[in-house]
């Protein structure tokens, strides 16, 4: 009986000893060093699939705002447009200018950001005060400018004042940011003008001339006949029917058909 409880004994010893040094060499032996480049790889493969989903939102962007788009992209900062012009940008959610906003951001994923600016003014007041200084203040990437032509209308500043306000205003956004980028814009269309529409035609073959793209939503609205049930009755700004129009135009432009 001594004899096997010795034998029992010693196979104990023998077997915490075992499992002792097999513990020992599982805790001092070197770790698999991490498949880092699994995980760079997969970084950069997402990076490209989030390039490529933006890329085909801004198809229709002048090449330059792509750019400077992609670079803002690339370094991690939002890119940032403003939208600038007189009060027929409409007040509240449904004015043109934060049916757009609202839009655009959720579209672009935090990755745009979108301010309105709105005033009560003339080209010529907007570009030698305050207003002006205030939009270029927060460095914009691109403006989208409504130059108040209607405001110039109703106010007898001519083609030739309102096209240099813009060469002005061009001026001081590329001495700011040379790779900031400017797009034209007609304000709306109203019912029975003689001279406003001629104006809007001497803007367009301005931008034109100087190389700026302008978006001509004056092809979204109906014919002259069915025009007012799309204004307020002084016609200084649309109805909501008539914002509906001017933000689905824009957002036609902005963010590309995915199909």
């Amino acid at each position: 009986m001594k004899t096997f409880s010795l034998i029992i004994l010693a196979i104990g010893c023998a077997a915490v000893l075992f499992y002792g040094n097999q513990y020992w060499e599982e805790r001092t032996s070197p770790s698999a060093p991490e498949n880092h480049s699994a995980n760079v790889e997969g970084t950069d493969t997402e990076e490209v699939s989030e390039t490529a989903d933006y890329e085909t939102l801004i198809e229709n962007w002048p090449e330059q705002a792509k750019a400077s788009f992609q670079k803002a992209l690339k370094e991690g900062t939002p890119y940032r447009l403003a939208l600038v012009g007189s009060t027929a940008l409409g007040e509240g959610e449904n004015g043109w200018g934060e049916q757009v906003k609202d839009e655009l951001e959720n579209a672009f994923d935090g990755k745009l950001e979108v301010e309105i600016y709105a005033y009560d003014t003339t080209s010529i007041e907007f570009v030698n005060g305050e207003d002006a200084d205030e939009v270029l203040s927060t460095d914009p990437d691109l403006v989208l400018l409504e130059p108040f032509a209607l405001s110039d209308n109703s106010n007898l500043v001519g083609s030739k004042n309102n096209h240099e306000s813009i060469q002005i205003f061009k001026r001081k956004l590329n001495e700011q940011n040379e790779e900031a980028v400017l797009v034209l814009q007609p304000t709306h269309p109203i019912v029975g003008a003689t001279y406003y529409p001629k104006q809007i035609e001497e803007l367009k073959a301005f931008a034109e001339d100087q190389n700026i793209p302008y978006l001509d939503h004056w092809t979204a609205w109906p014919e002259e006949d069915a025009l007012s049930a799309y204004l307020v009755e002084s016609q200084e700004t649309p109805n909501e029917e008539g914002h509906e129009v001017w933000a689905k135009y824009l957002l036609e432009y902005f963010i590309a058909d995915e199909e």
